[in-house]
């Protein structure tokens, strides 16, 4: 499948080159043959006024009207170069040269210049060419009578009869370059078309060769996202169905684990009472570090309880009311805030949607990280809220001991711990709780902090629940 994709997206980009290809040489097809139909006005220009000139010169013997008929004369004959260059295959700067002579544009010289070379031997333009040769003789012819003129009335010897004959003569060639001109104009246009068309064919051609191209490339670019999309469905679901397992056999191993602990809680409790006093310093370390592990262990479950319970209790959302958590949570904390200047600080909080019981962890959770992770400052603890268009922002702000910026994703990864449990004690199980009770009500956690200036810890929570 891939290969294959890979394939018509190759044609499609060769496709699409031939294409702009066709259409650029469709223009300059287009262009060249517009420089000619201009070149041959100057052409026919040239000649009717070289001949008017040298009829009113033969009329009139001024010669004013001789040197006007050589500067006419000169456009027709300029052209006949450009063309004898080309067909003899002399350099393009003769070519150039006998068009600029024909009055041509010269930024389309170059176009006229590749169409004959490239087309003259094409029939339909191969006739344009043949037409505008056969006038050469009459171009060269009307130049010699010029210039028997000019020799007769230099030397005075020009009678009546051959100001006639000559008068007659000139019409009769400019009526047959008139001719000439038309029939060229009209090989011209003909040919423009014949080109203009066939390329228009080739375009058409390759327009619905590449929509079609495209067309089966996004029908196989569907298909295959359907099946990838189909894959990811069976893949979740089978996924979730694995994690629920998980989360289920977490919560009922840690409950399982609690009626074992206690019992071995309780006997270490009685030995511990029972030979108070009897026992060396060596054994009673013992039972100190026996009971202390089992409360740590007892902690530990509680916690794998509690982030259990986040995940597979089903979430039932109502109005909490965020002011009346905050206080309950410092009846909490009362003794820890016990202190001049310290405090949960807050001005006006907002009623949301949320679950109760998770909302209040995990204001507790942060709330007591802040006091847990106090520095000697005593604790202030500052709590704010700002509505987006689809969220709550709350902030928690403390003066505590802060953290580095390389720890902020490690926190709430769960067990991840910043600090030994002999300094501060925890799972480190608080954080990933918190972070998982935010994303059940469709938010995020982050936080700003910098060492030994305290922190400040974000979370969002949908307003749609």
């Amino acid at each position: 499948m891939k290969k294959q994709k890979s394939l018509l997206l190759l044609f499609i980009l060769f496709v699409s080159f031939l294409l702009i290809v066709t259409n650029f040489y469709t223009i300059k097809v287009l262009s060249a043959a517009r420089a000619y139909i201009n070149g041959e006005s100057e052409y026919s220009k040239g000649q009717k006024d070289a001949s008017l000139y040298l009829v009113t010169y033969v009329e009139s013997e001024n010669i004013g009207y001789w040197h006007a008929f050589n500067k006419s004369i000169a456009v027709p004959k300029g052209d006949n170069i450009a063309r004898t260059a080309l067909l003899t295959q002399k350099p393009d700067s003769i070519a150039k040269q006998g068009f600029i002579m024909g009055r041509n544009h010269t930024s389309d010289i170059p176009d006229m210049i590749w169409l004959f070379k490239t087309f003259h031997k094409v029939p339909f333009m191969k006739k344009a060419i043949d037409i505008w040769a056969s006038a050469e003789p009459l171009i060269n012819k009307l130049d010699s009578i010029g210039n028997k003129v000019h020799a007769q009335i230099q030397s005075g010897t020009l009678s009546t009869e051959q100001r006639v004959k000559f008068t007659t003569e000139i019409n009769f060639l400019s009526s047959q370059l008139s001719e000439k001109e038309s029939a060229f104009s009209n090989a011209l246009g003909e040919t423009a078309r014949d080109i203009k068309g066939y390329l228009l064919l080739v375009n058409i051609f390759l327009i619905l060769l590449l929509l079609s191209t495209i067309a089966v490339y996004a029908v196989k670019t569907i298909n295959n996202l359907i099946t990838i999309e189909k894959e990811l469905v069976r893949k979740n679901k089978e996924l979730n169905e694995t994690n629920k397992e998980l989360e289920q056999f977490t919560y009922a191993a840690s409950h399982d684990l609690q009626e074992p602990l206690r019992m071995v809680s309780s006997y270490m409790d009685l030995l511990q009472k029972k030979y108070d006093g009897q026992l060396d310093e060596k054994a009673q370390s013992y039972i100190h570090f026996a009971v202390d592990g089992t409360k740590r262990m007892k902690t530990l479950i509680n916690d794998l309880l509690n982030y259990s319970r986040t995940s597979i209790t089903v979430i039932e959302y109502q109005e909490v009311n965020v002011a009346d958590v905050i206080n309950e949570i410092k009846k909490i904390f009362m003794e820890d805030l016990n202190e001049p200047t310290a405090g949960i600080f807050f001005n006006e909080l907002p009623v949301i949607r949320a679950n109760n019981i998770q909302i209040s962890q995990l204001f507790q959770n942060l709330i007591g990280n802040a006091i847990k992770y106090r520095s000697e400052a005593p604790p202030q603890i500052h709590i704010a809220a700002n509505k987006t268009s689809t969220h709550w922002i709350f902030s928690i702000k403390d003066n505590g001991l802060g953290i580095e910026p390389k720890y902020f994703e490690k926190i709430f990864v769960i067990f991840q711990r910043l600090h030994s449990n002999s300094t501060h004690k925890g799972t480190g199980i608080g954080l990933a709780i918190c972070k998982r009770i935010v994303e059940r009500h469709g938010g995020e956690i982050w936080l700003e902090s910098e060492k030994g200036k305290g922190s400040t810890f974000f979370f969002s929570v949908a307003r749609n629940l």
